[in-house]
């Protein structure tokens, strides 16, 4: 057990005095900057949240795990709980809350004010652009990383009430222990948190996220919740690629998605949703993730009937998925489906009142009665059902985080790299599977070039193959890759012939890499082989024929003049000059034998010389000189 020093432990009597007045240091999490939660200690003797320690050294790509704070190296599996800070921690926060800060992260902690960013911008051509950072202070930071999420994200058509109903949502989760309808707030005060306005003109551009979690208990512990904002996706002024791109953000950015409709669930909002459950499927396939976990069908505006919320919208949703089927072929097959699952639900609004759609702040008072109510029953039931829709992948395993920031960032670059492979959903499943295919392409190149590698490290098996043939192999492998890959890709895709040639490119250049090394590499192990040819064949033999064997294969006018005493010394010398000689000459001519070899095959000539074919390790085997 690693513990503070005794000063450091006096300083906590000082801080439990003066805990009114500020967050003391010796207990605070140096990662999230918050008051200690599951601390543990490590090595160096610092001490930190267990979350926060785990989520930091996750993101660490070598595998030596150095402290955050003292940045010594420390062992993974060495976090041990540290008791005594665990139970000054909780004095504490046992204390009066009077003057304390109440900006908290981490599972356990309050939540703190946050403010909407915008993770996900549009540019003037309708391109989707992420904002990373604001994408990691949501998903990656705080605890988030490593804790399991639930995303209440709503879509739909602009200017019905989404970012409203968002706002509601955040007093909500504000008041977590409220039981009452006081967490609504008090009459006159203004709606505040997403940006919003009670007129025609569009608000949300883009997908905004609140940039602080809300924790909240469940069985799996605490669970992070945060809100997701999209702009309205069936906005007539954009084109349907950008809403195919938001709503597959929006997919992968929910666990609990809400479509937002005005009035009744009308045809073009069944068309949405059918090209919205193609995209989550598409999204889902390429992830492993259930296409849709848990969907609310929100109709605001009600007013065919007077069965209103949960009650009402279960009977108006069999009336719904009933004209549906009675269709002949019917329109909205995946819509249907949707609506169909157990996990979908409908919820009916009716109309918040004349004063709070004319200028209002979006206060109580300018709400009508029946909506008010109907507002905090739907916001009660969906916080209180929000632990049980965390995000899972396919077969049920949680997921974090961490894990679904790299998946928005990784769909982020391929939106950004294929810019015109989304102009619908079946474009996305060919994109998608084109893309797969070229990075299989790529893992099987990396592979052979791995086995090359690691063989040729032995000098007699590199010594089998001369470089040029080592190229020729290389060649042979490009086209066998090349031609899979071009069979395999899907059609229609207007950047196939681009995508092919940049794969072309990447794979010559990684083989011209490894070749460079190769030849090095060769000529080293030729040098090694004339050395050991000198030492074990020309020392009995004698300076003579030393001299004679290196003017020979060196054809060095100079060597006469050895002379004829060096004896077994200058056997190794000789030995070593005919290595280097030999290296020297093979990669040389090698070079020149591959050029020759590449300017007859565009001339159509396919000849090549005999003696490549012969391994080199034959030439220096010292059994050769017994054999002339």
């Amino acid at each position: 057990m690693f513990h503070r020093s005794s000063k450091s432990l006096k300083n906590f009597s000082f801080h439990l005095k003066t805990a009114g007045a500020r967050k003391p240091h010796c207990v605070t999490c140096s990662i999230c900057l918050d008051i200690l939660d599951d601390p543990i200690s490590i090595e160096c003797g610092h001490n930190f949240c267990r979350g926060c320690l785990s989520a930091h050294w996750c993101q660490v790509s070598s595998r030596t795990y150095r402290c955050p704070e003292c940045h010594r190296p420390c062992s993974k599996d060495r976090m041990i709980p540290d008791t005594r800070i665990k139970n000054l921690v909780q004095k504490i926060r046992d204390t009066p809350q009077e003057g304390r800060e109440t900006e908290r992260q981490g599972p356990g902690a309050q939540p703190e004010p946050g403010r909407p960013v915008n993770l996900v911008r549009l540019d003037e051509e309708g391109g989707l652009i992420l904002d990373k950072e604001a994408l990691s202070r949501c998903l990656e930071q705080g605890g988030v990383g490593n804790a399991p999420v639930c995303l209440v994200s709503i879509i739909g058509e602009q200017r019905w009430g989404k970012s409203f109903l968002l706002n509601y949502l955040l007093r909500r989760l504000r008041s977590p222990d409220a039981r009452d309808g006081s967490w609504m707030g008090q009459g006159d005060e203004p709606l505040e948190g997403f940006e919003w306005r009670a007129d025609e003109q569009q608000v949300t551009k883009g997908v905004w996220a609140w940039s602080q979690p809300f924790w909240v208990p469940a069985k799996v512990g605490k669970v992070a919740v945060l809100l997701v904002d999209t702009e309205g996706s069936m906005d007539i002024e954009r084109n349907k690629e950008t809403s195919i791109k938001l709503s597959a953000m929006s997919m992968l950015l929910s666990s609990y998605q809400i479509l937002n409709v005005g009035r009744r669930l009308k045809d073009p909002d069944l068309e949405y949703l059918e090209m919205f459950v193609q995209v989550a499927e598409q999204v889902g396939k390429e992830y492993g993730l259930e296409p849709i976990q848990h969907l609310d069908l929100l109709v605001r505006d009600w007013s065919s009937s007077q069965v209103l919320g949960a009650q009402g919208g279960e009977q108006y949703l069999r009336d719904v998925r009933q004209r549906l089927e009675t269709m002949s072929p019917c329109k909205h097959p995946k819509a249907l489906e949707a609506l169909k699952r157990i996990s979908t639900c409908c919820y009916l609004m009716p109309f918040p009142g004349k004063r709070i759609m004319i200028g209002s702040k979006g206060t109580l008072r300018d709400m009508d009665e029946d909506f008010r109510d109907s507002l905090r029953e739907y916001v009660t039931t969906l916080v209180s059902l929000a632990s049980r829709h965390v995000r899972t992948d396919r077969h049920g395993e949680l997921l974090t985080g961490m894990q679904l920031a790299a998946w928005i960032k990784n769909l982020s670059d391929v939106m950004k790299k294929h810019r015109f492979g989304f102009a619908s959903p079946c474009q996305m499943a060919i994109t998608f599977h084109n893309q797969n295919i070229m990075n299989r392409t790529r893992r099987e190149h990396a592979n052979f070039l791995n086995d090359k590698d690691r063989k040729s490290r032995n000098m007699f098996a590199c010594l089998k193959v001369r470089p040029s043939k080592m190229a020729e192999q290389f060649e042979e492998k490009h086209l066998e890759l090349l031609w899979w890959c071009q069979m395999e890709m899907r059609e229609p895709a207007p950047e196939k012939e681009a995508q092919l040639t940049e794969l072309e490119a990447e794979l010559k250049q990684e083989a011209e890499t490894f070749l460079e090394i190769y030849r090095k590499r060769f000529k080293t192990f030729v040098i090694a082989a004339g050395v050991g040819t000198g030492a074990l064949v020309l020392a009995p033999v004698g300076g003579a024929a030393g001299v004679g064997v290196a003017a020979a294969a060196l054809g060095i006018a100079e060597a006469a003049a050895i002379g004829a005493g060096v004896g077994a010394v200058a056997g190794m010398c000789v030995g070593g000059g005919v290595g280097r000689g030999v290296g020297e000459n093979v990669t040389w001519k090698d070079k020149q034998r591959a050029e020759a070899t590449a300017s007859q095959r565009e001339q159509g000539d396919g000849t090549e010389e005999q003696s490549d074919e012969a391994p080199l390790i034959r030439t220096v085997h010292p059994q050769v000189w017994g054999d002339k």
